[in-house]
Order: structure tokens, then C-alpha cells, then sequence
């Protein structure tokens, strides 16, 4: 009989002491992943304000390629308003002197986003509509990109055949790009592009909302 109570209060400490050590571990594994979601919602947060910043600089070298394009178009317009006879000289020197001559790449910044992409912190967010709207304005940016240089390199072209000419007849055209300005200058472009920068706009706004 003596023998059976000192089993079960054998039994009973170690059934105490096993009950304690699964609390710690319970305790240690739900404070680490307390921890680690913590430290995710951090990284997301870092993440987005970096999303922010990078298209705060995009929507600034937008803004500022919309501003060559737009010169462009407006000399567009002057030259379908007008026949050879009407143009005026001194405009034609205005436009020629100002953007005319513009010729760069466009690369926008991604590095944040792509970042963003392989972190796998995505899954934290709730506002799916965000996301879309990140995802959105991204690929946007790239195919506003691929149509600026595209834009480019066709003007490079066009150029090289004003100097060509210029080395054959000794003189430029009459109106440099002509051809190349009646063709490819377009409202409809112009138009995306300030469509692209509403977008951008739109979710740097809710970017900003989602920091706060």
C-alpha cells in the first residue's frame, strides 16, 4: 500500500513536471510566433514605404517625359494647322531649339517592388484591392516605358535622315522631323500616358493612407 502512494506521488510529480515543460514550450513557441508575425508586419510596412518612395520617383519622370511629349504635340498641331506656306520660321526655330532634338531611355524604378515580389510578405496584406492596384500601375509603367523608347528610337531614325540630308544637300529640311511628327504625334498616346499618371498617383495615395 505504501509502495502504491509513493508511485502515485511519483507519478503525480512527473505528470507536474511534464505539464510544466510543455506550458514553457507552448509559452516559447507562441511568443516566437508572436515574434515572427511582429516582424513581418514590420518588414511589410518597410516594404510599402519603400513601394512609396520608388513611385514617387516614377510619377516624377513621368510627369517630366509627358512634359517633352506634350511640347512635341503642340509643334505637332502647329504643323498640321498650318501649310508649308503659312508656317512661320521663328516657331519653327522655337521647337527646334527647345525639345525637338530630345533623344534619351526611359527606365523607371522597380527594384522596391521586385523586392517586395520575392519577400513573400505579400500574403500579409488585407487590402487585395492594393495589391492589384501596385500590380497595376507596375505593369503599366512598363509598357508606358516600352512605348517611350520605342517613341525614340523611330525619332533617332528620323533624325539620322535630316543629317544625312543635311550632308547630301548641304542644308536640313525646311521642318525638321516633319514626316516623323505628323506620323507618330497622337493625342491618343498623350492621353495614355496621363492615364498611367492618374493611376500612379491614385495608389501613391493609397500607399500613403496604408502607411498611416
Amino acid at each position: 500500500m505504501n509502495k502504491m502512494k509513493i508511485s502515485m506521488k511519483k507519478i503525480r510529480k512527473y505528470l507536474r513536471e511534464v505539464s510544466v515543460v510543455v506550458l514553457g514550450v507552448a509559452i516559447t513557441l507562441s511568443v516566437s510566433v508572436w515574434l515572427n508575425n511582429r516582424s513581418e508586419k514590420r518588414a511589410m510596412e518597410l516594404y510599402l514605404k519603400a513601394i512609396k518612395i520608388e513611385m514617387e520617383e516614377n510619377i516624377q519622370l513621368l510627369e517630366k517625359e509627358i512634359e517633352y511629349y506634350e511640347d512635341m504635340y503642340r509643334y505637332t498641331c502647329y504643323l498640321k494647322s498650318h501649310n508649308e506656306k503659312t508656317l512661320h520660321s521663328d516657331s519653327i526655330m522655337d521647337y527646334s531649339g527647345n525639345t525637338l532634338g530630345e533623344v534619351h531611355n526611359v527606365i523607371f524604378q522597380t527594384s522596391a517592388f521586385e523586392m517586395f515580389k520575392i519577400s513573400g510578405t505579400m500574403r500579409l496584406m488585407n487590402d487585395k484591392e492594393l495589391i492589384q492596384s501596385i500590380w497595376k500601375a507596375y505593369l503599366s509603367l512598363e509598357d508606358v516605358a516600352w512605348n517611350f523608347n520605342f517613341y525614340y528610337q523611330l525619332k533617332t531614325e528620323e533624325m539620322k535622315k535630316d543629317v544625312q540630308s543635311f550632308q547630301e544637300n548641304g542644308s536640313f529640311p525646311p521642318i525638321p522631323l516633319y514626316n516623323f511628327l505628323i506620323i507618330y504625334h497622337n493625342s491618343g498616346r498623350l492621353n495614355l500616358f496621363k492615364d498611367v499618371l492618374e493611376a500612379l498617383k491614385e495608389t501613391s495615395s493609397k500607399l500613403e493612407n496604408e502607411n498611416n
